[in-house]
């Protein structure tokens, strides 16, 4: 009987294992790293299994957490709205409207057999993982909102004129095991980026 159980659990295991990838967050149009640090998409095979060495060989039942990074700063732009160079000889009068929708406040992403799922319209990692990560982010929904532009600009001869979306935010992002009686069944990479200001900005530079 207990050779059953033993190879019922190495199946479970097996099947836990298969690799999968979920990218929860948009893709911005470009994304900057203030000091140090990586993105879970910049992991490589070695940082996995440094990041795993942390973990104990033997662990009962339960996840286990190791944090590659915590509150890493990022700045970043979501969308150029409007671009416009004048190379004439008088100014332009120009009026931009647009209406654009706001990002969400936060984005997840988990690599190998951790598991992202949908509670109540909020994302959160699965099968506890949550809870042991331990880390506080806004899970409230955000409703779709809406911001409308209306901006009248002179563009002077010789200059150019962009008018983008611009943020800055924290990335918090490691690795986890799960375990269930000493045998590994879950491991896999963890990201958390939470958006702490996203504004329109809007620059004139000489060209």
């Amino acid at each position: 009987m207990a050779k059953k159980v033993l190879i019922f659990i190495l199946c479970i295991t097996l099947i836990c294992m298969i690799p999968v990838k979920t990218y929860a967050y948009q893709d911005f149009q470009e994304i900057t790293k203030v000091g140090y640090g990586k993105f879970i998409d910049e992991f490589t095979n070695d940082d996995y299994e440094a990041y795993y060495k942390n973990f104990p060989k033997y662990h009962f039942l339960g996840w286990k957490v190791y944090y590659a990074n915590q509150n890493m700063k990022v700045k970043f732009i979501s969308e150029t709205l409007f671009s416009y160079y004048n190379n004439g000889k008088s100014a332009i009068n120009y009026q931009y409207k647009s209406t654009k929708k706001v990002i969400d406040e936060y984005h997840l992403k988990a690599t190998g057999s951790l598991k992202i799922k949908t509670m109540k319209n909020n994302k959160i990692f699965g099968d506890g993982l949550d809870a042991a990560i331990n880390l506080e982010y806004k899970t409230e929904h955000q409703e779709e909102q809406q911001e409308n532009y209306d901006i009248k600009v002179s563009i002077e001869p010789g200059t150019q004129l962009v008018l983008y979306m611009y943020g800055e935010g924290k990335i918090t992002n490691g690795v986890a095991k799960r375990y269930f009686l000493f045998f590994e069944v879950d491991k896999g990479g963890f990201e958390i980026f939470i958006v702490t200001t996203h504004y329109q900005r809007l620059e004139i530079t000489p060209i």
